[in-house]
């Protein structure tokens, strides 16, 4: 299968070794257990982690949770894809959508939980802050490319044209390769880093 091709590939770039260097010299991390999370356990992981101060704090239910918004994409994108290969092409748009919204979800949390508490417990430690920094200015520009994409293709005009159709299998399947490659480099390098400060 593609998905697990990409899984299996090695890091993509000598930014992303040195990264993985830094993490693991740096930290010993106790990674949780994979589980994707149920639907009626959302509600109690969306609530805010306890501050003080104002400040966002560690919250042990937020890689898991993310994690498992990783797992709700990839379905979601694997949806899309079984849906384009049966030819159910009107079917595409409203997938997409569901898509956009679950991805727009997911950097939401990110950055409010995620990436707040990061700048501010890593603020001591440079070489760790400017991994984090980043992966935060490359998801930006990710989510920036994601969303235009998602905007691009939410009606069904592009539908009847052939062209459009071709246009889209091919900026699908690099949407596709880039999140899976984010979502590897996350899971393995970024969130490690995300400990009780």
């Amino acid at each position: 299968m593609w998905l697990k091709s990409i899984f299996n590939k090695p890091a993509t770039s000598k930014q992303d070794e040195e990264a993985r260097e830094v993490v693991k010299n740096s930290v010993s991390p106790q990674l949780p257990a994979r589980r994707a999370v149920p639907l009626m356990e959302r509600a109690e992981l969306l609530q805010p982690a306890k501050s003080a101060n104002n400040q966002i704090q560690y919250d042990e239910k937020l890689i898991p949770q993310l994690k498992g918004d990783h797992a709700a994409l990839l379905l979601m994108y694997s949806s899309v894809a079984n849906k384009m290969s049966a030819g159910a092409w009107d079917a595409v748009p409203a997938s997409l959508r569901e898509m956009r919204m679950a991805m727009y979800g997911h950097l939401l949390t990110e950055g409010v939980k995620l990436y707040s508490y990061m700048r501010r417990s890593l603020a001591e430690e440079q070489n760790l802050l400017e991994v984090y920094r980043s992966y935060k200015k490359e998801m930006d520009g990710i989510g920036r490319v994601a969303f235009d994409f998602f905007d691009k293709y939410q009606g069904k005009d592009w539908l009847a044209s052939p062209d459009a159709r071709s246009s889209f299998k091919a900026e699908f399947a690099n949407l596709g390769t880039v999140l899976v490659d984010r979502i590897t480099r996350e899971e393995n390098i970024l969130y490690p880093l995300y400990m009780p400060s």
